[in-house]
This record gives C-alpha cells, structure tokens and sequence, in this order.
C-alpha cells in the first residue's frame, strides 16, 4: 500500500484535494470513483526526502507549451462529431490523430489516447497533456464525462473557444494600425533627436549666434535624449521586471485588477469584456444541461480579473446557501445593473441560458463599438501629434537658417 496524491471534481464541480492508501494508481482511480469523485490527476506522494526534486505538478508545467487555440478547436469540433455518430472515444481519437493538419494535433490526440489507454479520463488526459488548456477546459470536460453528454460539451466548449477568438481576434487587428503608428513615431524621433537634429544644430552652434527659443528647446531635449537615453531605456527595464514580480503574488495581481476596475474608460471595457465572456460560458454549459453551480464554478475560471472573479465565486456560496442567481449577482456589486435584470427574467421564465447569450452579445457588442469609436478618434489625434513633433524639430533648424539668410 502507498499514499496517492489526488485532485478530483465533486458531482457539484467544485475541486477537491487530498491523499488516498492504495494498491496502485489504478486502484487509487476506482477508490476515488467510489466516493463519488471524478480523478483528474493521481500521483504517488513524494517522500519527504526528495524535496530537492521538482514536484511533478510543477515539472508538468515547465514542460508544457502553448497551444494555439484555433488547434483546440479543431481537435475538441472533430471529436464531438465522432461522438455523436456513435464512434467510442478510442477511435474517435485514432481517427482524429490519423487525420491531424499538423504535428501539434497529432501529438495532443495521441497524448489523450495514451491516457486513456491507461485507464485515465479524457478530462485526466487533458490536464496531463503536453500543450496548456485552461482549467475551464478540463472542467467542463469532467462534467460531460459524469452528465453522459460529453459530446454535446465538447461542441459548446469549441463554439465558445471560437467565439472568444473571434472577439480577441477583432480587437487586436483594430489596435495594430495606432501601435504601428506609436511605433513608427518613437523611431523616427530617436534617429532625428540621436543623429539628425545634433549634426545641424552643431553648425549653428559654433556660430556663437542666439538661438531662436523652439531650436533651444529642441537641442536641449536632443542633448537629453543623447545623455540620458539608454539610462531611462534601463530604468523602464528595472521597473518592468520588478512589476512582473510584483503581480507574480496573487494577492498583488488582485489589488492590480481592482485598481484597473476603477479606471474610468479601461475599467468599462474589463467589466464589459469579463461580463461578456463569463455570461457565454455560463449559458452554453446550462445549455448543455450542466448543473448551475458546477457551471458557476467552471465560467467563474474563464474571468481573468481575479477581483470580478472572487466576486463571482462569491455568488456560488451565496447561491450554495439557498440564494437565487438575480440576488446574488446583485449583492455582489458588479456594476452591470442589466446582467442582474436578465438573469431575473431568465431565471422567472426558465430560460436563463438563452438570457445569458443574450447578455453576451450584448456586451460583446457594446465593447466593440466603444474600441472603435475610441479607435477612430485615437488614430487621427496619433497622426496629428506626429505631425507637430516632426514640424516642431523641421521648424527649430529651418529657423536659424531664416535668420542668417535674412542677415546677409
């Protein structure tokens, strides 16, 4: 007999941990299922003697990589369909690998199916796979596997990975064109400042003549720049590395995002864009016929404010203590009075999942169309402040050679 370490889902979604006495990792499995338990990962304990060695959770995660998402998608689309034609797990798996479009692919589905092969699940599979998948994923999958609908899960959680990719896809392209613009600007200032402007000023000079107060202006900023340029360059490094370990504490990331909430534009957009993803999850698992709070649980970890999500997780308990969904949301002060409002009539009309779709577009919606005007008036105040720089340094050498000409 040998001490397991486990981490499982209860019929209600919430996660558990803790260590088992069992034969075998197999036998640890069937122990866990008995209680009522769904495994997701079972690993002997380390003894304490080994503590020098990386714990294989965290050599798990140093050797995973990224996965693109439109991959995800494919690979979770492909087998739902499998799935409902009748095809068992295994196979349906053989096939997809058999007809993977690239290494990726394969390597994932041949991963899941020598999980499988021995005698894990398809959520156990996915948590042990070689590529990252969000928690949201793999909780979700745990839950088809317990409801017996595992194909319909696998088809909503393709239709909401594809329509957030969608949505991340639309905002990035519109912020490529003003961050080349941004770009574009920082460097042609930095060559005329570093190269350009000290070349001809210099002439002007050793003149020994004074200077017009806009070329004053421009050589010292110029002389700045020369001096003091890779100082600041390193000090914005300094700072960046130290705020990267600073939100690196969960805690300190939490103040961030809260601190980001109470912006007045940015803190807008976050609470639209979170809303908006959290009320598609929530819907399409409820569509699916997944519980209401295992469905809570698993959306709450599709937000990535973690104080909008602590706040939601609060709605669970709150809802775990005989609570309606409407109510809880509205105690916990979101800031999204029409989120609470459809959830009431969802929940009056039974048909909350739908409700919740529809909250979704409708953020989705509100959030594009205020990135875009915002967008439309940020790019043309980009070109017109690019356009005053460059006249500004144009102005302080052309007027010095004004003057001279004026003087002879």
């Amino acid at each position: 007999m040998a001490n397991f370490h486990y981490r499982a889902f209860q019929r209600s979604g919430r996660r558990v941990s803790g260590t088992i006495v069992a034969e075998s990792e197999r036998h640890a499995r069937r122990l866990l299922k008995e209680r009522q338990l769904l495994p997701q990962t079972v690993q002997p304990q380390v003894a304490s003697g080994a503590s020098w060695r990386l714990s294989s959770r965290w050599s798990q995660a140093l050797s995973q990589r990224s996965l693109p998402t439109a991959d995800l998608i494919l690979v979770l689309r492909q087998q739902a369909i499998l799935l409902q034609s009748g095809l068992p797990l295994d196979e349906a798996l053989a096939l997809t690998a058999e007809q993977a479009e690239n290494q990726r692919q394969r390597l994932l589905v041949e991963s899941w199916r020598a999980e499988i092969g021995q005698g894990r699940s398809l959520s156990e599979a996915l948590a042990r796979s070689p590529y990252q998948i969000a928690e949201s994923v793999v909780a979700a999958v745990a839950v088809g596997e317990q409801g017996a609908h595992l194909e319909t899960i696998l088809e909503r959680i393709a239709d909401d990975l594809e329509q957030s990719a969608d949505n991340r896809g639309t905002l990035t392209k519109a912020l490529i064109y003003p961050a080349t613009l941004v770009v574009t600007a920082l460097l042609v200032l930095s060559v005329m400042m570093v190269w350009v402007v000290p070349k001809i000023t210099a002439v002007f000079i050793s003149s020994k003549r004074e200077l017009p107060l806009i070329t004053r202006a421009v050589v010292a900023c110029s002389e700045f720049v020369q001096q003091w340029g890779l100082v600041l360059l390193l000090l914005a490094g300094v700072v960046a590395v130290g705020a990267a370990l600073w939100l690196a504490r969960g805690d300190n990331r939490r103040r961030w995002h809260a601190a980001l909430l109470r912006l007045p534009l940015v803190g807008r957009w976050l609470l639209m864009a979170n809303i908006a993803d959290w009320s598609r999850s929530l819907g399409v698992l409820l569509a699916a016929g997944v519980p209401i709070l295992a469905a809570l649980k698993i959306a709450a970890a599709v937000v990535t404010n973690l104080q909008l999500r602590a706040a939601l997780l609060a709605v669970i308990e709150k809802m775990r203590n005989g609570s309606s969904l409407q109510r809880s949301l509205a105690e916990a002060q979101l800031g999204s009075g029409f989120l609470v409002h459809m959830v009431g009539s969802g929940e009056a009309s039974s048909e909350l999942d739908k409700m919740l779709l529809r909250v979704s577009d409708y953020y989705q919606l509100r959030l594009n169309n205020a990135v875009e005007l915002f967008l439309k008036l940020l790019n043309p105040a980009i070109i017109v402040a690019m356009g005053v720089m460059i006249l500004t340094i144009v102005a302080a050498v052309m007027l010095p050679i004004m003057e001279m000409n004026n003087m002879v």
